[in-house]
């Protein structure tokens, strides 16, 4: 005798052999109207271009979940395609995910959407040379629900050495944190404020995250000599002449100076 399970057939509760599929008049109705109102979404998950692309994006991220480090199941938008239709082929909108951590993240999409979590959050890119006193101004001004991402401090963590030194190895890691960090920012509302420590602005924040945050542009004016000083009582090797010369050279355009002495 085969085994049997529970289920619905027309409103009533029923039972029926396992192996037995049972299609329900709302399920018929559910699968007709998304056949006909979402007909070009479908289409493009089936497409050759989907998959070249998916396959792109997996190979990029080493076949690793971006959230957790486990195998990757699936390539997620981080913006959804339905909320971004233009967005849907654009790899800075695309991570590699494990099923469990897809589903995490749907549904804290869906509480955003229907629960009303979403939240104003500024992203403030703060911008000076070395010793300029950026970390100091992003202190003075945090907030108790902030994410800062300041490359030193990453540096000394993850070496475990003093900030003057730079390892060229962890300095790789440091970046592919950074630029996961801004394709994950894309899709999120959870801080008050996120705080970009830079010693040079970065266009790649504006041509991601403009479209999604409020942006505030902060350049940390010193005087060049001060900074100087400033890293050698630390004992702080870098090419400071080098990086002055590159420092003079950027576009501030539309960053609001705050002097500091």
């Amino acid at each position: 005798m085969k085994p049997t399970k529970l289920t619905f057939i027309n409103g009533k509760p029923t039972l029926v052999t396992y192996d037995k599929v049972v299609r329900t008049d709302n399920d018929k109705a559910y699968n007709y109207h998304r056949k006909v109102n979402d007909n070009t979404y479908l289409k493009f998950y089936h497409s050759t271009e989907w998959k070249h692309k998916r396959e792109e994006i997996l190979e990029r991220d080493y076949g690793l979940c971006q959230r957790c480090g486990m195998e990757a199941e699936l390539v997620d938008h981080i913006i959804p395609s339905k909320d971004d239709w233009s967005d849907r082929l654009n790899s800075n909108n695309l991570q590699s995910l494990c099923r469990a951590c897809h589903r995490a993240k749907t549904k804290r999409e869906w509480m955003k959407h229907h629960k009303g979590m979403a939240r104003y959050m500024n992203i403030n890119v703060v911008t000076g040379l070395p010793a300029s006193g950026k970390s100091t101004y992003v202190k003075r001004h945090i907030t108790e629900h902030d994410l800062i991402y300041d490359y030193d401090e990453l540096m000394q963590a993850l070496s475990g050495l003093p900030t003057r030194h730079r390892n060229h190895d962890i300095h790789d890691y440091i970046m592919l944190f950074f630029d996961q960090m801004l394709r994950k920012l894309k899709a999120e509302q959870t801080f008050n404020n996120v705080w970009i420590i830079r010693t040079l602005p970065d266009k790649r924040i504006d041509t991601l995250l403009s479209n999604y945050h409020h942006i505030n542009h902060i350049v940390v004016m010193t005087d060049p000599n001060v900074c100087e000083q400033r890293l050698i009582k630390r004992k702080q090797k870098i090419q400071f002449q080098k990086t002055l010369n590159d420092f003079k050279r950027a576009d501030f355009t539309g960053y609001r100076v705050v002097k500091n002495q």
